[in-house]
């Protein structure tokens, strides 16, 4: 009996705490659905993502959900480059910003077209992390694209939400 009540009591609290979530669209759920992001993020997963407050900056290493004009669609990429930097992307697929190595212990898979990059202000540079497999700002007519098209950013990583649907 006590069993069933706290049961209900713990679905009750998650029916509001979805309700409150959806209705201000604070949070939302993201279907992954390229292996861009692979071997970490895999098609078919499910992200919490977060709206990010005005006063927090994206940051380097986030992974973000973001409108693609060119792509039309939203699309998941980590955030690399930030306004007034200098990526450079060499043929074995190490990034260096401004110079220094950037580690990134995330990527499994590197390669794709190399490159270098100066982000103007109020931009970004995004990358998958399955680099060889990887629609993004190497390969974009517009490789930059504005911060304020950043929708969220994954809340909890790896996804919270079960498995890739099989």
């Amino acid at each position: 009996m006590a069993e069933t009540l706290l049961a209900v009591v713990i679905a009750v609290l998650a029916a509001i705490v979805t309700s409150l979530v959806l209705r201000r669209r604070v949070g939302f759920l993201t279907k992954i659905d390229s292996i861009s992001m692979a071997p970490g993020l895999v098609p078919g997963q499910r992200l919490l993502t977060r709206r990010l407050p005005e006063e927090r900056q994206v940051q380097r290493g986030d992974i973000v959900v973001v409108r693609s004009e060119e792509l039309g669609r939203m699309i998941v990429k980590r955030v690399v480059g930030l306004p007034g930097e200098r990526v450079q992307i060499d043929d074995h697929g190490g990034v260096r910003i401004d110079g220094v190595p950037l580690v990134e212990p995330y990527v499994m898979h590197r390669g794709g077209p190399a490159g270098t990059f100066t982000v103007p202000e109020g931009n970004l540079l995004l990358l998958g992390d399955n680099r060889g497999e990887s629609c993004d700002s190497r390969s974009w007519r517009q490789p930059f694209l504005p911060i304020g098209r950043v929708q969220s950013r994954v809340v909890k990583w790896p996804p919270i939400f079960g498995q890739a649907d099989k």
